[in-house]
């Protein structure tokens, strides 16, 4: 894991008066950074041009400087076979002072300045940095949209320009091919809102190491890598089913959904999975290994409810009891969040004084907003959220002590708040492809196979949601992303042990 940040100024600030970091220090690691990535485009053949153009399109603060170091550092450099060029487009008059020093030395370097836009076949963003906020001039948004319209190979230096504009205000950013970001990971490349304006992620030394850099500071969210994976152990031998847990599934009136979660669970380490179903119920045909029940057999280790239920009481009354009792783990997804009696429900699993009952819920935006609003927490839309994924997930879970929230995005984020205080996991492998109706389904089937094999609820989000996203991935390598289906999905997690 990784640590994330939802400003990283203080970071700097302490690298510059404690640490005795100068500022031209800082600067020149990360222009070295820019460098890297521009000889890493250029090295493998991308221009096939024995010269090249680099257009740098600064603005007047130290993110500017940075891109005007980097314009230094490049003038008359070869990397791979191709003469580098670069030619700075300073769109506003420096007022930093780095980078009004920045500019002087650009200049006695021999740089090329210049005031036409032109495409080129490497353009470096160094226009606004993560501390910009507020609302766009016209005449930089219409360059913003002039150089996302062009074909050269984008690099975003930080952050994409006008990032937080994008992501709160619907307006445009720069889209970037990939993002350096400086020093430590910024929360704000990894909400949904910027999945398409970062690209390809990389974070940047200034010198020093993470460890140093981050020292002293409490980090406000986790990046979970792949390597943080941990799939289900069946290393031991004198083992049984009953070893391995049983969940149950409740089927409703959609009971394609229970059935999907119920084989994801059985194919993700699970001993036992029934399907439970009341009298009346759809007639449906289910994989011979799971289990037909009418109640949830007693011996039931997870329980998994509202794929597919229902909206009405009688769909989710019969089981009350059973979500009520805190020594049965449970998934709560889907229609449970319309449930009338969710904000009992979660007042009675929720850890307060006492030790609390293992809770995931799996909301998406409109379920979460729904489920704000029930408990009285706050009345919201999913744009709404969507705004400030983390700030709301922070205030249900701060209500809701040690109910692990997975709120599902393009970026899902894991969050809980505990003794420890409050957490948050952000889970950036995701492929698009789970944009399918299903897919949440299975997820389900995932946490609550890894509840009844006895994984704490925090450490059940984390991993089922890793596998999830991982799956997805690999999954979209072979499947075309219109053609891409639950079941896939459940096939693709099956084999990820051979994978990671």
């Amino acid at each position: 894991m990784k640590s994330l940040f939802l400003d990283t100024r203080p970071l700097d600030t302490r690298a510059k008066t404690e640490l005795c970091l100068t500022e031209d220090i800082l600067m020149e690691n990360a222009a070295a950074a820019l460098e890297e990535r521009t000889a890493r485009f250029f090295e493998a053949g991308k221009n096939c041009c024995k010269e090249a153009r680099v257009l740098i399109v600064c603005g007047s603060g130290d993110n500017g400087a940075d891109g005007l170091v980097l314009a230094r550092r490049l003038k008359n450099k070869v990397l791979g076979s191709v003469m580098v060029e670069p030619c700075v487009l300073q769109v506003l008059p420096p007022k930093s002072s780095g980078c009004i020093k920045q500019t002087e030395r650009a200049k006695k370097t021999g740089v090329e300045f210049t005031d036409k836009l032109f495409d080129a076949p490497l353009i470096v963003d160094c226009l606004f940095g993560s501390g910009f906020h507020g609302v766009l001039d016209p005449k930089i948004e219409e360059l913003i949209n002039a150089l996302n319209g062009f074909d050269g190979y984008k690099i975003a230096c930080d952050v994409p320009s006008a990032l937080d504009c994008a992501i709160k205000g619907g307006g445009t950013a720069f889209a970037a091919d990939e993002t350096v970001t400086m020093g430590a990971g910024k929360i704000q490349l990894y909400l949904d809102g910027a999945k398409d304006y970062t690209g390809k992620i990389y974070t940047a030394s200034l010198g020093i190491s993470d460890a140093v850099f981050e020292s002293g500071f409490k980090p406000d969210a986790m990046l979970l890598e792949e390597s943080d994976l941990r799939l289900p152990s069946h290393a031991k031998k004198n083992v049984h089913k009953g070893t391995f847990g049983h969940v149950a599934v409740v089927s409703g009136t959609k009971p394609g959904a229970a059935i999907m979660a119920a084989d994801s669970a059985l194919h993700f380490g699970a001993g036992l999975v029934s399907l439970v179903s009341r009298a009346g119920a759809p007639h449906f045909v289910v994989p011979y290994e799971l289990m037909l029940s009418d109640k949830v057999p007693d011996g039931a280790t997870a329980l998994a409810i509202g794929m597919g239920l229902g909206l009405q009481a009688e769909d989710y009354a019969p089981y009350l009891e059973l979500i009520n009792n805190r020594n049965l783990p449970v998934v709560l997804d889907a229609d449970m969040f319309y449930c009338g009696a969710l904000k009992s429900i979660l007042a009675a699993r929720a850890g307060g004084s006492g030790s609390a009952a293992k809770t995931i819920l799996t909301p998406h935006p409109k379920e979460f907003a729904v489920m704000l609003k029930t408990c009285g927490l706050a009345d919201v839309s999913a744009a709404d959220i969507q705004k400030d994924r983390l700030g709301f997930a922070k205030m249900f879970c701060t209500a809701y002590k040690d109910i692990v929230l997975v709120l599902k995005g393009a970026t899902p984020i894991i969050s809980v708040f505990s003794d420890a205080g409050f957490e948050a996991f952000f889970n950036p492998h995701g492929s698009p492809v789970l944009a399918k109706g299903g897919s949440g389904d299975v997820l389900s089937g995932l946490l609550a196979a890894l509840l009844a094999q006895g994984l704490s609820a925090k450490d059940a989000a984390i991993q089922a949601s890793l596998a999830h996203a991982l799956a997805s991935k690999k999954a979209a390598q072979k499947i075309s992303s219109y053609a891409f289906t639950p079941s896939a999905l459940i096939e693709e997690i099956s084999l990820l042990e051979k994978e990671f």
